[in-house]
């Protein structure tokens, strides 16, 4: 490898933990062109942080000394290099290749495949039905079905009893179909449609076409099937209870990408992006006593694996499911100008589902609605971190 190649790290997610009593990072790609894991020594994030095609080895090179404070060897910055070339997170033409042959099989999948069987969750499916019904045990009593359903999209295990506390209040009448509004954490577009069948260890779960064909005649954009949805689990996750409850019931999927940056700018995103109003009035047109809304969202993002200067705790915590009320009690207002505000004081807790609760907002403003929170909670995700959920329903 020349020492003038200048290498380029492509975006991943970068998480720090512990292995064997040692700082270390966690690297993988959260598009899943590579499914490979990657362990290295903390002390080499700032090697990594300045892999942007501008320094050369020879620049990392003197990047190291600086920062081990002892001699580096070109050898071993080469080394790394090559590692992560291996390992597919390098930017280049052999990931171009590799890019390109894992999107011409998406294209040519007839359904999606789940991306999180086996991690997440049980692929067995005598397994998976006996790990959720352990989770749904935990609800409370049962109460009035919502038609528009909030729950988690965290980790099955971590947010078990808010999964329950959402998916226990939820009955589907025969005949049902569900739109799903999900986090696209990798999305681009302002949101996307699913127009692929689920496939889950318990079965199918159908996409409903004749929706879907609906809505494309009244809506001119709806990015179908955007690589996003491979590996995305905010709806993964969804599908699951919703297969296990209600067997092939037919579903809308969406996903949403950012709205943060309009709303930081104080933009209303209806008004700067033109598509999310043309999305929003196809959907009216179709929405009927058959149609529930379920959505896939988390709530704040908090301390050192999100970015935060400072670990958060459970004072933190506080705060967060505090700001979450907040939010959720502006939405079932009615009042789209207070969802707004509240929107944009969120800003800093780092709200996973904020797109999604913007178009809710929108989609629900002034109809007449009963709002209820199941369950709200803080959970701790990483060191010095947490992520708090919420289960809630609107009825009307």
């Amino acid at each position: 490898m020349s020492p003038d190649f200048t290498p380029v790290l492509r975006p991943l997610d970068i998480f720090p933990f512990e292995w064997r009593g040692r700082p270390s990072l966690l690297l993988r790609d959260p598009l899943g062109y590579t499914e490979n894991f990657l362990v290295l020594p903390q002390e080499v994030a700032p090697l990594l942080a300045s892999m942007d095609g501008r320094h050369s080895l020879r620049d990392l090179q003197v990047v190291a000394t600086r920062t081990l404070g002892r001699l580096v060897m070109l050898e071993e910055v080469a080394s790394l290099v090559q590692k992560l070339e291996a390992h597919g997170f390098l930017d280049g033409e052999t990931f171009k290749r590799r890019k390109a042959e894992v999107e011409a099989a998406w294209r040519k999948a007839p359904s999606r495949a789940p991306a999180c069987a086996g991690r997440s969750y049980p692929a067995e499916p005598e397994a998976l039905q006996k790990f959720l019904s352990g989770i749904l045990e935990a609800a409370s009593p049962s109460r009035r079905s919502p038609r528009v359903l909030l729950a988690p999209h965290l980790d099955l295990s971590s947010a078990a009893r808010t999964y329950a506390e959402a998916y226990r209040s939820l009955r589907l009448p025969q005949g049902a179909r569900v739109i799903l509004l999900g986090t696209g954490h990798q999305l681009e577009r302002p949101f996307s449609l699913l127009t692929k069948d689920f496939e889950t260890p318990l079965g199918r779960v159908p996409v409903d076409r004749a929706l879907v064909q609906a809505l494309a005649r009244r809506v001119p954009e709806l990015f179908p099937d955007e690589f996003a949805h491979r590996n995305e689990h905010s709806l993964e996750f969804q599908v699951l209870f919703l297969r296990y409850l209600f067997g092939e019931v037919p579903v809308v999927p969406f996903l949403f990408g950012p709205v943060e940056p309009y709303l930081a700018s104080g933009l209303d995103p209806f008004e700067a992006e033109p598509r999310y109003q043309a999305l929003l009035e196809g959907l009216r047109a179709l929405w009927d006593e058959n149609t529930y809304l379920v959505l896939g969202i988390d709530f704040a993002h908090l301390g050192l694996r999100y970015g935060d200067p400072q670990p958060a705790g459970p004072a933190e915590g506080l705060q967060a499911v505090a700001r979450d009320r907040a939010l959720l009690e502006a939405l079932f207002s009615g009042d789209y100008g207070r969802f707004l505000a509240e929107a944009r004081a969120s800003l800093p807790f780092k709200i996973c589902g904020l797109s999604c609760l913007t178009f809710l907002a929108r989609f629900l403003e002034g109809a007449p609605r009963q709002g209820e929170i199941y369950h709200q909670e803080a959970v701790p995700f990483g060191p010095g971190s947490l992520v708090s959920v919420a289960a809630a329903g609107i009825i009307f």
